[in-house]
């Protein structure tokens, strides 16, 4: 399906996932601008592990989070979950709403449904790599490590379970100590038991991001920085976005603002509850730089190889704000990881960011048309997955700015959360 030629669509916000809408409204003949409150990649896009990871697409809201969660009121210092409970009357909203998605029937639909997107994923993937734009996919593996027998027989099992999903095979079978250090000399002493698990791959999202906006603009894209779009309304036949520097027209837009997406889709009728999610990274050089992804024991923390760095990425923090690093949990991720890794010397650390990941209470995307605004196109809400789902997304944002309403899919509409015994929360 080829978009009419010259039919304009305006995407609000030049992260990964207004980047792969772009791409996709352009393979279907669409012009495109793209609008940048900051520089392309602001936010998470630039930040985070780098992992195209379906087989690890799993929602959010569980009971285990929850019990993080309260954990994490009692004792901030302990977990890699934070919530300042300065932060809970604003995010009070989604709290709630994430509760109620907590329940095991709850978790386990959701999942379905996100599998309906991760489906798309390797083969888009790949396509992305035939036609150059990404060209550093690594497919190593993953490797998890666990302190004692019993933490990796449970991990081990959770994945083999995962695998029948049909997204990744089983894990290769647990080793000891030293059968890890023959993969990975520089473990320190909590790496005593592991196993390899393949499937998911790895990349550098700074390249990629560099990589679609060169993409984009050669094939006739516009990139607007520094234009924060204030509100977004339909007039009739065309769509109005108020920007500082003026009114921008277009056919038809994309709201794909990540973490700033709320407050255009509040006056649209939509409560999205998208909550600033902040994720944590930075660069270590260690002695042995790893060859896989290395999954920490139950820390939640993890590294990725990233040419002559070690991206160490982890946390989930809730604090009320959408930047601004505290120093206190790049600490306490240096603290959980110290034990499983050797030659690393951490006070060296570099590249200390934050990025806040756009969440949603029932780890769900958002993407659909607003109800009576069909030429409005929200993508949004990804969580911690849209270098995962991005591709799949993009693909479904061209067709619902073709097709409109007859290309939605349930499970991610817009308006799930608008409706119901929570909506005036």
């Amino acid at each position: 399906m080829v978009g009419p030629k010259g039919t304009e669509v305006a995407v609000i916000g030049a992260g990964l996932i207004g980047l792969f809408s772009a791409h996709y409204l352009l393979e279907r003949g669409y012009a495109v601008t793209l609008l940048e409150a900051g520089a392309p990649g602001g936010g998470a896009a630039r930040v985070n592990g780098g992992w195209v990871c379906p087989a690890r697409s799993d929602p959010m809201p569980s009971w285990g989070v929850v019990r993080d969660g309260m954990r994490a009121l009692a004792s901030p210092s302990g977990g890699s979950f934070f919530l300042h409970p300065a932060a809970v009357p604003g995010v009070a909203g989604y709290l709630a709403r994430f509760v109620a998605n907590a329940p095991a029937s709850r978790f386990a639909r959701s999942w379905d449904e996100l599998d309906v997107l991760n489906r798309q994923t390797a083969s888009l993937v790949n396509r992305l790599v035939e036609a150059g734009i990404i060209s550093d996919l690594q497919d190593e593996g993953f490797l998890m490590l666990h302190s004692t027998r019993e933490e990796a027989e449970a991990s081990w099992a959770s994945l083999t379970a995962v695998s029948r999903r049909g997204l990744a095979p089983a894990p290769e079978p647990i080793v000891g100590r030293e059968a890890l250090l023959e993969l990975e000399p520089g473990l320190g002493p909590a790496s005593q038991f592991g196993f390899l698990h393949r499937g998911d791959r790895w990349l550098n999202p700074s390249r990629l991001v560099d990589s679609l906006v060169e993409s984009v603009l050669s094939r006739g894209a516009r990139l607007v920085t520094e234009a924060p779009v204030r509100a977004v309304r339909q007039r009739s036949q065309q769509v109005e976005l108020d920007t500082p520097a003026g009114v921008v027209e277009a056919e038809h837009a994309v709201v794909a603002a990540g973490a700033w997406s709320e407050s255009l889709l509040r006056p649209l009728g939509v409560r999205g509850y998208v909550t600033p999610g902040k994720g944590y990274s930075f660069s270590v050089h260690p002695e042995h730089p790893p060859t896989h992804v290395l999954r920490l024991g139950g820390t939640h923390v993890g590294l990725t190889p990233m040419g002559d760095r070690t991206r160490v990425v982890g946390m989930v923090e809730f604090d009320g704000t959408r930047e601004g690093v505290h120093q206190g949990r790049i600490d306490l991720m240096k603290r959980l990881a110290d034990p499983y890794l050797a030659g690393i010397d951490w006070a060296a650390s570099t590249d200390e960011r934050v990025g806040p990941r756009p969440m949603t209470p029932d780890g769900k995307p958002l993407i659909g048309c607003v109800p009576g605004s069909e030429r409005i196109v929200v993508a949004t809400g990804h969580n911690m997955l849209g270098l995962t789902l991005g591709a799949a997304t993009g693909t479904l944002v061209a067709d619902l700015v073709a097709a409109g309403p007859a290309a939605s899919v349930r499970a991610f509409d817009p308006m799930r959360f608008s409706r119901g015994p929570l909506r005036r929360g």
